[in-house]
């Protein structure tokens, strides 16, 4: 067995679960955002974290995590794939709310709410991981200290979804486009993946919808930038060339922090 099909236990989470080196598109436990969970549960009793535990499970292209209205069971997070979130219009259209890509959650706004507020569906054959956190009940008044850290934790991740809402407020559609990718390039980095050389997962029309411009314009634009040499679109995959020029385009700055080389 080669190294990287070994076993390897979390020695923080190692209560909770067991971590295996990642494949090449999946990302890696201790890089994921339900990393910050697993840490609360080591301040519970064993027999409740056990209630806890999370469940990786496939979900094909284009079926759903959960769908609006549902009743909320619980949080998710993106194991390698990708997801999108939506509203269904009065038209029965979709309004593409954000993103999802590996190891960023979905569903966490829904504790408060007790219902999912929104359709999160896959954008490729993707893998998700499932904390049952809709029996929080069950720990009652019994332990204020994980309960503020866990509104701590939701306040952090809302706070990063709020960037991604911001991103089709700029004017032009070049500034949009840019400083969306951009933004991935930021997050893909803060998951451990290449900062300049990224896939991406949804089709034109839905990154067209999420911006509030037409297909078409996404893919002039895409052009524009192609032949001006700021990035280099092969398939689904696309290279920065030119970080400095889209900043400048998007009015957007880097955490130069989450800069990391391309992961080959």
């Amino acid at each position: 067995m080669s190294s990287t099909e070994k076993k390897a236990t979390s020695t923080v989470t190692d209560r909770v679960i067991t971590i295996r080196s990642p494949r090449r598109n999946e990302v890696a436990c201790e890089r994921c955002e339900f990393h910050g969970f697993l840490q609360l549960f080591n301040e519970i009793p064993l027999e409740l974290a056990q209630i806890f535990l999370f469940r990786q499970r496939p979900v094909p292209k284009g079926e759903s995590v959960f769908r609006e209205g549902q009743p909320f069971h619980g949080v998710y997070a993106v194991k390698e794939g990708g997801v999108k979130s939506y509203l269904t219009t009065p038209q029965q259209s979709e309004r593409i709310l954000s993103f999802h890509l590996p190891g960023e959650l979905l569903g966490l706004e829904a504790i408060r709410t007790t219902h999912y507020q929104s359709t999160a569906v896959a954008l490729e054959n993707t893998q998700v991981c499932w904390l049952p956190l809709n029996q929080l009940d069950l720990l009652g008044d019994r332990f204020p200290h994980f309960q503020e850290q866990l509104i701590h934790v939701l306040a952090i991740h809302l706070a990063k979804q709020q960037q991604q809402f911001i991103l089709s407020a700029r004017q032009s559609a070049d500034e949009r486009l840019a400083a969306f990718l951009l933004n991935l390039s930021e997050r893909y980095a803060r998951h451990g993946f290449g900062s300049d050389l990224f896939r991406l997962a949804m089709l034109r029309q839905d990154i067209a919808n999420f911006l509030g411009i037409s297909m078409e314009t996404v893919s002039r634009t895409f052009k524009r930038f192609q032949s001006k040499r700021f990035l280099n679109v092969t398939g689904k995959h696309v290279r920065l060339l030119d970080v400095s020029a889209l900043q400048e385009i998007a009015q957007y700055t880097l955490n130069a922090q989450q800069a990391s080389p391309v992961r080959d």
